[in-house]
């Protein structure tokens, strides 16, 4: 199968050049493995018992039979390797020796903290809609996200673009490889299902032998029919029925696994009054449906359900990009004391402009839609590049106000034409 150019592998060639080793993280089955072998020159995999064996018995001698750039993949199952491949970067430090790839586990995580100074980590996602598209490696397609964080707003629509529920058959098919090239919405979402099988019956059990595989289906299916909101959020706790201390747990072991990632709460001295919990987002749309447990037919007649999908969606493309340029750290969303106002998400560029974004299911955007981007411009002044409000239309538009002129509507899938 021909490879997929992938958002991050400038990133990994970057860090390759400047690290004797990069760990490439991600939850299981995004591509990590696939992505990490277009830079080694050898490999060793270690969930090959005959080749786990060597490694047990002497990882460093086991290291020097390879060709270097060498990629261990599954490390974690000989954790033992990870204090090899420490001693073999104190005596050289070249830059880019060793590819490291695994799934998530706890129980080696204190292994790999032998790294620290030694090693770059670079989080593989999902693949994006523009990834699947093979663009990511085309040079003359123009980022759109680079753009914004000039505060260049979208150009001219593209030619096609779907409605609503095509948007969320491309959220229903998500972002994992071995689905997504050539997968429909429904075949896809059986191979999201079986993968939350498989979690639930390999991985959980890795966070420890007393966990419930029922009672954490339940808090995972509340997770997800409360995406997109703070963990902190009471409901999710009532929905799932379980006290906090398991509320915390469980949410932990989903951070853990790459099932969901937390976008940071935006802070500025600007706006005292803002609230400081993150908001939980599911990595994968395509999971997140399964997750919900309701039949893609009918999440398409439950705006309830799918405004929070397509949220996710969005800003998982949004997010993905953002990491493959370096600003992990610059999304953020904004949410006031007892919600008042809030913003879906916010970039923050790196002369310290803000780009606001809010994402609508509705083909148009309406006047209270970029109610509070408008009050976030006045409160930032000139750090206030774009706002852009992102919905299931055909058209931009310059949405011109008596506060603002710098916000826009456009559709969705300016993200990836």
């Amino acid at each position: 199968m021909k490879y997929i150019p992938r958002l991050v592998d400038t990133q990994i060639a970057r860090s390759r050049g400047i690290h004797p080793v990069v760990l490439v993280t991600g939850a299981r089955g995004v591509g990590k493995t696939t992505t990490a072998l277009q830079s080694a020159r050898s490999s060793a995999f270690l969930d090959d018992s005959a080749t786990r064996t060597v490694f047990h018995d002497n990882p460093e001698a086991a290291l020097a039979q390879y060709r270097e750039p060498l990629l261990v993949d599954e490390w974690q199952l000989v954790p033992e390797v990870v204090l090899a491949i420490k001693r073999a970067v104190d005596r050289d430090r070249r830059p880019g020796r060793f590819m490291l790839t695994g799934s998530p586990d706890p129980l080696s995580r204190s292994e790999f903290q032998a790294l620290t100074g030694r090693a770059a980590v670079v989080r593989l996602n999902p693949m994006t809609v523009r990834e699947l598209s093979a663009r990511a490696a085309d040079s003359r397609h123009a980022l759109t996200v680079a753009g914004l964080l000039s505060g260049t707003p979208p150009q001219a629509p593209p030619e096609q673009t779907p409605d609503i529920f095509g948007y969320l058959d491309i959220a229903a098919i998500g972002g994992f490889p071995e689905c997504a090239p050539e997968g429909s919405a429904t075949q896809s979402q059986q191979w999201c299902q079986d993968y939350l099988s498989v979690l639930l019956r390999r991985d959980l059990p890795l966070f420890g032998t007393r966990r419930s595989a029922s009672l954490f289906r339940r808090y995972l299916t509340a997770a997800a029919l409360h995406a997109a909101r703070s963990p902190q959020d009471g409901s999710l706790r009532n929905a799932a029925r379980v006290n906090p201390g398991t509320h915390r747990d469980y949410r932990h072991i989903l951070l853990d696994m790459g099932m969901i990632v937390e976008i940071p709460a935006f802070i500025s001295e600007d706006l005292p009054d803002l609230g400081k919990s993150p908001k939980m987002l599911f990595s994968d749309s395509g999971l997140l449906i399964a997750a919900m447990n309701v039949p893609l037919a009918r999440l398409k007649l439950n705006g309830d359900l799918y405004g929070p999908v397509v949220e996710t969606f969005v800003l998982n493309q949004i997010r993905a990009e953002l990491e493959a340029l370096g600003m992990r750290d610059a999304l953020s969303h904004l949410r006031t004391h007892k919600g008042a106002r809030e913003i879906d998400a916010l970039i923050e560029t790196e002369d310290g402009g803000i780009v606001a974004i809010e994402v609508k299911s509705a083909n148009r955007h309406r006047p209270g839609d970029i109610r509070h981007i408008e009050w976030l411009s006045q409160k930032l002044g000139d750090r206030f590049k774009l706002g852009l409000v992102l919905t299931t239309g055909t058209h931009i538009s310059n949405i011109r106000s008596d506060k603002t002129d710098r916000i826009w509507a456009a559709p969705i899938s300016i993200l990836w034409h």
